[in-house]
């Protein structure tokens, strides 16, 4: 056999191995199982990536929901006026995204032995940003209306339609001062009532508990403008509604019999007002005191 026919026969039986089909199944099958083993750690390099950024993203998240809701704690806790005249408590509801959590907060009043939603917060915790307050029951602008009847401008609470109370300042000079306190005794017994009370002078807690009592007062004002702002309150050339303190601006602490003025104050404090709650009957004997200097009614629910 000549040199040629080895190669002839050489390169047929390469062809030959190469064609056969069991050759061809076990090549088709090493790629499939490279095709899998690729496959499989593709899908656990995802698994593995998603993984790790779902617990950063979860741990970034949750420490600012800590963060946010250790500030609201500590001036809860400081003995420092704390904001939202008459608010008793809240709770929150929050839903995870993968980069954000919205938060939905309620805040309660109280009117009697009557609690009632008085405000919605709905906040968003980015991963990366400041945490933003998307949306407000009560309305991120106030609504305003001449009321003719009560010869002032009324604030009202955009998520209830209730409304709105407001502080008259000890040395700041009106054109009007409403009493409604007078009205509020006239209204029907099956009511509750919430009336803000402005003092003609801002009066110390002790001397004040012997006045007031504690039946039926639920919360104290305490006036935090410096001498500068007070200043410039008095020297505005413009309407009451104005000049007045929005209730849910006003910052004070609630007092009742279990936790009265003393203990709910860290140091001895002037105070400048009060909310008081009841039925009208309940509300008469504080009529006539001669430390108020203006009445507002707030909210009013049915007693059943």
């Amino acid at each position: 056999m000549n040199e040629n026919d080895k190669k002839d026969r050489k390169q047929t039986s390469e062809i030959d191995f190469l064609s056969d089909s069991f050759f061809q199944r076990s090549v088709k099958k090493t790629k499939w199982k490279q095709f899998g083993l690729y496959t499989l750690i593709s899908l656990v390099t995802v698994i593995v990536c998603m993984v790790v950024i779902h617990t950063g993203t979860q741990y970034l998240l949750n420490k600012k929901i800590e963060a946010d809701n250790q500030k609201y704690y500590a001036e809860m806790g400081s003995g420092d006026p704390i904001k939202g005249a008459g608010i008793t408590n809240r709770s929150t509801r929050y839903h995870y995204n993968l980069f954000n959590v919205v938060g939905e907060t309620t805040y309660y009043k109280e009117i009697g032995n009557r609690q009632f939603v008085w405000d919605t917060e709905t906040k968003k915790y980015p991963v990366i940003g400041k945490v933003q307050i998307t949306n407000r029951g009560s309305g991120l602008t106030e609504i305003n209306r001449i009321d003719d009847e009560a010869n002032r401008v009324v604030r009202y609470n955009q998520l209830n339609n209730e409304r709105i109370i407001d502080f008259y300042y000890p040395t700041i000079s009106y054109t009007f001062l409403p009493q409604d306190l007078d009205i509020a005794v006239g209204l029907d017994e099956n009511k509750l009532i919430e009336v803000a009370l402005s003092f003609k002078e801002p009066m110390a807690s002790s001397e004040l508990g012997e006045v007031l009592g504690y039946n039926n007062v639920d919360w104290l004002w305490i006036n935090t403008k410096t001498k500068k702002q007070m200043e410039h309150l008095k020297n505005m050339d413009e309407s009451d509604s104005i000049k007045v303190l929005n209730g849910d601006n006003a910052r004070g602490f609630g007092v009742s019999k279990e936790h009265p003025y003393s203990d709910s104050l860290k140091e001895p404090t002037m105070i400048s007002g009060a909310i008081i709650s009841g039925t009208p009957k309940e509300l008469e004997r504080f009529l006539n005191m001669n430390i108020i200097r203006a009445s507002v009614i707030g909210a009013t629910i049915d007693k059943y």
